[in-house]
């Protein structure tokens, strides 16, 4: 049975849509990530640009103190200290902030704009249009300026992109302007005084703390930095694996070349070998153009592969011919190349257990195995718990324009006795609501979970499960009873009579992945 044009032409836009919305995700996941500006220009020069097709991206930002704009970003590095002095008044900002719509200007009418002084000296020779835009934020004016290469207007789906980009941007604009005092908090200047900086001494590696357990950890990054070691990251979730990995690649010889991340659980499995390997145009049903993977993108830097206990079997084998032989295939494609990687990889797992499951090969874990790095649990460590919620407490008043606070001893012992079963990650998320809950110059209280997954065992052998532990084991014995299927008349959610939605909300709260109940 032959489809008809309408149904094609449905279908194409379906399957355009899906592959907007995977690259937005991608995006959006990558300048989550962006903390400062030699970030955000590896991230405009890696991954924007192949994926929206421009050749030149600069950002204008209004400052009051100059009553105009000035450049705050252009991704060439030499126009960006050329002209990062001028302010620029021109009418033509107030249109693009009140357009609803991209404003697209052809290279001739560029000297309307005012700015022919900045845009046009290098857009002499390649830039025939440029596409102006808002980006929304009720902290600062910015405007976003994309230079193209190619005649004509830009594809719709680009533009569509571009517009939802902007309110990511908003985010990672916030964040680097705060971390760089632009945006002053209530009632001060933009000069904040010593006290209320958030210092880390250099020689902390950026990781607060002065327990043993956490110098030991210390004492092993000073130990592999400098080598090209591979090193893998152990430790319960929320422990802060990332941040070592950033401290090993800041401290070796890479550290002027790329930090690229990727979290092996929180990508989908039939997309995973494209993010890792990239893929060629053609090669699979969306792949509309050549993508670079993350090792390609990594090359001659450093590669953190966090979750590793997640990747699929079948990856696991490409994975290790790329840590062996030193070099990779895209999909679809026919040749091998060459990949200078340091990996890095980090697991909340036992992945001796995993092996033993069949869930892990022992092959690959003796290749990552060579440096291991147990970061130590916050019960391990409790007496860093003060140092951690008086940093956290000043990261939070600066990023919500706050008054630095202290926290009342009340508060603080009901930290220090908390078992803090999520970890660093809990208590940076305990801090931050206590900040923004606090409206005196005390934090005089700060609520923490109450939950427990420990289980007891009775005279009888009776065991005695947590309510979170008694509703996994009971979600993870309806699925195997329904052949791990969600939605339908004979899912899980229908036997349930639960929205699949909701279940499916449920399972990722207690960590049920499709391993769990499929064999």
């Amino acid at each position: 049975m032959t489809q008809s044009p309408e149904n094609n032409e449905i279908l194409k836009r379906i399957m355009q849509r899906e592959q907007e919305q995977l690259i937005l995700l991608s995006i959006c996941e990558s300048l989550a990530m962006t903390e400062n500006r030699a970030e955000f220009h590896q991230l405009v020069n890696s991954e924007l640009k192949s994926k929206l097709e421009f050749e030149h991206f600069c950002i204008f930002l209004y400052q009051e103190a100059k009553e105009g704009y000035v450049l705050f970003y252009s991704s060439e590095n030499s126009k960006l200290l050329q002209f990062k002095d001028d302010v620029i008044k021109t009418d033509f900002f107030d249109r693009v902030l009140n357009s609803p719509d991209p404003v697209l200007i052809p290279k001739p009418e560029i000297i309307k704009t005012g700015l022919q002084s900045i845009v046009d000296e290098s857009y002499k020779s390649t830039i025939k249009k440029t596409l102006f835009c808002n980006v929304p934020s009720k902290r600062f004016q910015a405007v976003l300026c994309l230079g193209y290469s190619k005649d004509g207007k830009p594809e719709r789906e680009n533009l569509r992109l571009i517009k939802q980009l902007c309110s990511q941007l908003n985010i990672t604009l916030t964040n680097i302007l705060l971390l760089e005092k632009y945006i002053p908090l209530h009632g001060q200047s933009n000069q904040v005084t010593q006290d209320e900086k958030i210092h880390i001494p250099a020689h902390n590696m950026g990781i607060v703390g002065s327990s043993e357990p956490i110098q030991q950890v210390r004492n092993l990054i000073s130990m592999v930095s400098e080598s090209d070691t591979g090193v893998i990251i152990l430790g319960e979730s929320g422990t802060g694996k990332e941040l070592v990995a950033k401290a090993i690649h800041e401290n070796s010889g890479r550290r002027n070349k790329k930090l690229i991340k990727i979290n092996c659980a929180a990508i989908p499995e039939n997309l995973l070998e494209s993010e890792l390997f990239g893929h060629e145009k053609g090669s699979f049903t969306g792949a509309v153009s050549q993508k670079k993977g993350k090792f390609e993108l990594a090359h001659n830097g450093t590669l953190f592969l966090d979750e590793i206990g997640e990747l699929p079997l079948e990856l696991q084998v490409k994975l290790l011919r790329a840590l062996q032989e030193k070099e990779i295939e895209r999909i679809g494609g026919h040749k091998t190349i060459a990949v200078n990687v340091r990996i890095i990889a980090a697991t909340n797992r036992d992945l001796q257990q995993e092996i033993t499951k069949g869930n892990f090969r022992a092959d690959l874990y003796y290749r990552l195995n060579i440096f291991p790095i147990y970061i130590p649990s916050l019960k391990e460590r409790i007496e860093d718990v003060k140092g951690l919620a008086q940093f956290f407490v000043q990261r939070f008043c600066v990023k919500n324009k706050q008054k630095i606070k202290t926290i009342s001893a009340k508060a603080m012992r009901t930290l220090e006795m908390h078992s803090w079963p999520g970890n660093v990650r809990e208590l940076e998320h305990a801090i931050e609501r206590a900040v923004l809950l606090s409206h005196e110059k005390t934090i005089k209280e700060i609520a923490v979970s109450s939950y427990n997954d420990k289980t007891y065992t009775t005279a009888d052998n009776t065991v005695i499960k947590s309510w979170r532990e008694f509703e996994k084991d009971y979600l993870l014995s309806v699925l195997k009873f329904c052949n791990g299927r969600i939605s339908g008349d004979n899912g899980a959610a229908a036997l349930l009579d639960l929205p699949p939605t909701t279940l499916k909300s449920r399972m990722e709260r207690l960590g049920i992945k499709k391993r769990h109940y499929l064999s």
